[in-house]
């Protein structure tokens, strides 16, 4: 049998994508969105790990890194840009703490 309209809109997850996610739905010709990248805790978990051992990862060691998580290359790179900003923003509000302690 033909399966129901909604089931064609599962993806791997098993998880209903809405339909502004689907390429068929573009709202502008040309470039469809790019549907937000989810991680597992575990590909947190490893992320995390790496960056405490080095804030940037190139070539060879991300894309190995990407190979054992089942992500692109792209993830991890945009993953690792994200997470210098998040911590370049955590070290900045210390120091502003520290400063406003001391005077």
């Amino acid at each position: 049998g033909v399966p129901p309209a909604w089931a064609a809109r599962l993806g791997a997850t098993g998880f209903l994508i809405s339909k502004c996610c689907l390429p068929m739905f573009k709202a502008k010709p040309g470039k469809a969105k790019r549907v937000r990248t989810i991680f597992s805790s575990e590909q947190l978990a490893r992320l995390e790990q790496e960056f405490s051992r080095q804030q940037y990862l190139v070539g060879q060691e991300r894309c190995l890194l990407a190979s054992s998580l089942h992500l692109s290359e792209e993830q991890v790179k945009v993953w690792f840009q994200n997470r210098r900003i998040k911590w370049r923003k955590q070290s900045h509000e210390q120091q502003q703490a520290k400063l406003a302690k001391m005077g």
